[in-house]
């Protein structure tokens, strides 16, 4: 069996878990209007949008078209305003607004009948006045004129399309209840959106500047800090936007939109390919203190007796606490795991425990993740640990069995042969 094909089945394997869960899951997706420029990238969204839908994904698309209608007014030499990063829109810019975003609406729904060739049955995306508009009027001295606000969605037509098996499809265009037409900014109406219908999940294809710094998960109350934080004004705008949606939608994920099939990486891979933003776990990773001591002892003791840790004294482990992280849940410490520096650019890993009344939860995996980004903070290239009980584990999540010859030299001076702890090393890029 050639090498593709391994790969391939073990893909599959790893997948077929987030397949299960995601099955029946309503997912609203903004797409912006760059991610549709070129026939490419929309051929594969639809292609890979097909997929969610045939695994069992309740699909809205929320479609931007900022880059093309940006285009259309420079190519006829019109001339327009911003206020607060967003678009004035008069009464003379609706044509080319309604032209633009008919354009680019209608090549997106040519790509799906196209990736139809490839799906095992067709695929129907609908539209319609779901949508209520209503002016955004005058703000500091200001009139958006004809750039509006969403004011009401019609949820229950939105359900019962996703509820007949077809794909719900907006546009920045919406008609207010007099019948006149204003253009929404895509990234409010999506927001909007998945909150009004109790989205499962909101997937936000966004920009570089915009997700910089930021790790692979985040909680509400890392959200929050991140807000607090961030020095780019994009970033704490979508931020701002998200931690209201989260009060609605628990699982929130950022994606980078030069990338169509980031999507599927996100959703169906361990480490996924952006940040998921969730509100559905009311726990939180952090750096320990002098206060998590006794939490900690009682959380590795039964460990240590049965002989998987090795014993630490309070003293010792007083001595080494800013080594530790800790997840609390209402101020109880249900994991814990350390990182310590060694020479030449290694680090070990040690002391990952998890509340047995909390395990199948991830919580190791959100503890393991949280000691690589504090390994990466530090410039480590190389993270090592020794185990005599859980080496699978680790090794589903990346580390290889490695020799005592791998350990930094101080460490090969203290391997305890009688212990015969296996040694396990991954390579952080």
């Amino acid at each position: 069996m050639q090498q593709s094909d391994l790969d391939f089945i073990n893909s599959l394997r790893q997948s077929s878990r987030y397949i299960e869960q995601h099955r029946g899951k309503t997912c609203v997706i903004y797409l912006p209007g760059e991610l549709l420029l070129t026939e490419s990238s929309r051929k594969q969204l639809s292609q890979d949008v097909g997929l969610l839908h045939n695994l069992g994904l309740k699909i809205v698309l929320v479609m931007g078209a900022t880059e093309q209608i940006d285009q259309a007014f420079e190519t006829a030499n019109i001339k327009w305003q911003s206020h607060q990063q967003f678009r004035i829109t008069t009464t003379e810019m609706l044509p080319i607004f309604q032209q633009t975003i008919g354009t680019v609406r209608s090549q997106l729904e040519a790509s799906f009948s196209q990736a139809n060739c490839m799906q095992p049955s067709p695929l129907t995306i609908t539209s319609g006045n779901w949508v209520i508009a209503q002016p955004k009027g005058v703000i500091d001295g200001v009139d958006f004129q004809h750039t509006g606000n969403l004011r009401k969605i019609n949820h229950q037509a939105i359900s019962a399309n996703l509820e007949a098996g077809q794909i719900a499809l907006l546009t920045p265009l919406a008609y207010s209840l007099t019948g006149e037409l204003f253009n929404l900014n895509t990234l409010e109406q999506a927001c909007e959106v998945a909150s009004a219908i109790q989205a499962d999940k909101l997937m936000i294809f966004t920009t570089e500047a915009e997700i910089q710094d930021l790790p692979k998960q985040l909680s509400i109350p890392e959200l929050d800090a991140a807000l607090k934080q961030s020095s780019s004004s994009e970033q704490v705008r979508l931020l701002t936007q998200i931690r209201k949606t989260s009060q609605n939608v628990k699982r929130i994920h950022l994606m980078d939109k030069h990338d169509p099939s980031t999507i599927l990486i996100e959703l169906f891979t361990r480490d996924g390919s952006g940040t998921l933003i969730f509100s559905d776990r009311y726990h939180q990773v952090r750096q320990a203190n002098i206060d998590d001591v006794g939490g900690i002892l009682d959380l590795i003791a039964p460990l240590e007796q049965q002989g998987v840790l090795v014993k630490r004294s309070r003293e010792l482990l007083e001595l080494e606490i800013d080594n530790f992280m800790v997840i609390e849940r209402d101020q109880l410490i249900i994991g814990c795991a350390a990182l310590y520096q060694h020479e030449e650019e290694y680090a070990e890993l040690a002391c990952l425990a998890v509340n047995p009344h909390y395990q199948g939860q991830e919580l190791g995996s959100e503890l393991l993740n949280a000691i690589e980004a504090k390994a990466k903070s530090i410039s480590v290239k190389s993270l090592f640990l020794l185990t005599t009980h859980t080496h699978h584990w680790f090794i589903e999540h990346g580390f290889e069995i490695g020799k005592v010859e791998d350990l930094p030299e101080k460490k090969q001076t203290l391997y305890n042969f009688q212990r015969n702890s296996k040694v396990l090393v991954k390579q952080l890029s």
